[in-house]
């Protein structure tokens, strides 16, 4: 699959990180404040789909942003790179 360069988001202050899919939804948000949101696409919840994948809202650990990384390649195809933020591993 394809991957656009404006597909991944970076906060200025690095704190934040969203990914979009093709159809232009917001699929990922990865928060070091509030956790990570891993959603359909609004295509999918328009044709009926519940929204949320995997979705946490406490402080994320390494393993975390990890995993988001990962469900952002198995379910969309997108390249998240793992060293995009540093985090330190539990």
């Amino acid at each position: 699959m394809d991957q656009h360069p404006d597909q991944v988001q970076v906060s200025q202050d690095g704190q934040t990180v969203w990914v979009h899919s093709m159809d232009g939804s917001t699929v990922g948000r990865f928060s070091r404040r509030f956790g990570l949101d891993v959603h359909r696409t609004v295509t999918e919840q328009l044709q009926g789909a519940p929204q949320c994948l995997h979705c946490t809202h406490e402080v994320p650990s390494h393993a975390d942003w990890v995993l988001f990384c990962r469900l952002m390649r198995e379910h969309f195809g997108i390249q998240v790179d793992v060293g995009l933020l540093t985090m330190a591993p539990a």
